[in-house]
């Protein structure tokens, strides 16, 4: 079952279903459904799908006949072509006979790395106007985002030659929940926590089993989907496996600045050094590098976050155990290290969770769609939800994974904490957002009400479109 990518679906169908050629490049981090979405897209239309592995050139463009042959039928001509170029060509008088014939190569990365003249040859044959007669459909996808972005920059030879750039992003938290829809909205919420929205991450889980079972089935046993799953990661793309793993262990322990990682990882000496490795993580989409609102363009205040859940997840509760899972412990690590600490995890997971909600559905609940969303930190003070929204308001926003009700204390500490911070300090027109595991007093709802400008929201309103919705505020 295809849950989620509306949007981007209807964009790529969109594409090739336009009257012109179309040189499509899709991208975003492995396990992000980039091929699912392009299967989904092409099911009923002709094409070619050709997934490239870390071979020699010469034998990928064999296999890439092989898989011409499958659609087109065996043809003499087809097999007696030796170079990449001559191929495209054969496509493009193909789809002379056959208009809009689509031809995927996926993972071009590996052909590239493999080949470093192909992406010339492609721009050789796009611009020798030989796919116009048939408005052959080129699609470009990759996993190795720094390649994929390459092709797009200025100095690439296909700068400029694109119809379609589609940057895949994780799923949202509401297309997640799809994946476990028999879980009340609070498990699905700790799901999201725990697994993110990485389709692959996602098919994996028994929508009929438990959070606790789906996690001790793909992470706390030796055989487990999911067991090695960040390395794996680090393998498929770096070098140096061991340091950057270091690096976000130590980000997924605590430490989101520059001195405290350095402090952490002894092999990397001073921040000059650290850099580059950061810089990979982020490319990769495995970290996240913060400022706050607050801060002046000026200030080099950044922090560091793990970016995806479930490594997240791993560094804090199954890289420590690998040997207990080896040894068949898993039942025994959830119920001693796992069970008793969720809580304290997803208190930080549910701030970004929070802050994706604001940052996409502001208008269900608030005056307008969010322009930028963010955090900020002072010495002695945090807001977890910082932004501003299209109608020019400030949103400021509260979030807590507490087991009791969330109280007024809550918003007026909010309140008092806005006030305060030199984001927005001029503008008066505020809006207020908390959000709360467990839901609200009575006052608390009473207030949200009576005064403007003040939003609720639970896991269950967060999941299906619906709030306390907050009246607008007075204009001043």
């Amino acid at each position: 079952m295809f849950i989620g990518r509306q949007n981007e679906l209807a964009l790529l169908r969109g594409e090739l279903g336009s009257p012109r050629p179309s040189l499509a490049v899709i991208y975003g981090r492995r396990r992000v459904g980039k091929s699912t979405l392009i299967r989904e897209a092409i099911k009923d239309e002709a094409h070619v799908f050709y997934q490239a592995t870390r071979i020699t050139s010469s034998l990928s463009l064999e296999a890439f006949k092989v898989e011409i042959s499958r659609t087109l039928g065996s043809d003499e001509l087809l097999a007696g072509i030796t170079d990449w170029l001559a191929v495209l060509h054969y496509l493009a008088r193909a789809a002379e006979r056959r208009p809009g014939l689509i031809v995927v190569l996926d993972e071009f990365p590996y052909l590239a790395d493999a080949d470093p003249a192909l992406p010339s040859v492609v721009q050789k044959f796009w611009d020798s106007g030989a796919v116009r007669p048939g408005n052959l459909k080129l699609l470009l996808c990759g996993s190795v985002i720094s390649h994929m972005e390459e092709l797009l920059a200025e100095r690439n030879p296909l700068y400029g030659r694109k119809t379609l750039a589609l940057d895949l992003a994780p799923l949202s938290f509401r297309e997640a929940a799809q994946f476990v829809p028999r879980y009340r909205a609070e498990d699905k919420l700790e799901t999201y926590g725990v697994f993110g929205g990485m389709p692959f991450y996602l098919e994996l889980l028994d929508r009929r089993a438990t959070l606790e079972n789906n996690i001790m089935r793909v992470l706390l046993i030796e055989t487990g989907s999911l067991v090695d799953e960040p390395i794996v990661l680090l393998q498929s793309e770096l070098r140096e496996v061991s340091r950057y793993a270091s690096v976000l262990s130590a980000i997924a322990g605590g430490c989101t600045k520059h001195g405290d990682i350095i402090g952490r990882v002894r092999e990397i000496s001073d921040s000059r050094a650290l850099g580059p490795y950061l810089e990979k993580l982020e490319r990769m989409r495995l970290i996240r590098i913060v400022k706050s609102m607050d801060a002046s363009p000026k200030q080099r205040d950044r922090r560091y976050f793990i970016a995806d859940p479930l490594v997240a997840f791993w560094y804090r509760f199954v890289q420590l155990n690998l040997s207990g899972v080896a040894q068949g412990f898993g039942a025994d690590i959830w119920r001693h290290q796992i069970a008793p600490n969720l809580d304290e995890f997803m208190g930080r997971a549910f701030e970004e969770i929070c802050r994706e909600h604001a940052r996409r559905f502001s208008q269900e609940s608030l005056s307008a769609p969010a322009q930028e969303i963010g955090r900020i930190w002072q010495a002695d003070y945090d807001i977890d939800i910082a932004g501003r929204l299209l109608d020019g308001s400030m949103l400021y926003g509260e979030c807590k994974w507490w087991r009791d009700f969330v109280g007024e204390n809550v918003l007026d500490e909010l309140m008092q904490r806005a006030s305060r911070t030199d984001y927005g300090r001029d503008n008066h027109k505020r809006q207020f957002v908390l959000y709360a595991r467990r839901g609200f007093t009575a006052g608390l709802r009473r207030r949200a009400t009576t005064q403007p400008g003040i939003a609720l929201h639970t896991p269950q309103t967060m999941l299906r479109s619906a709030g306390i919705r907050a009246r607008s505020p007075k204009r001043r």
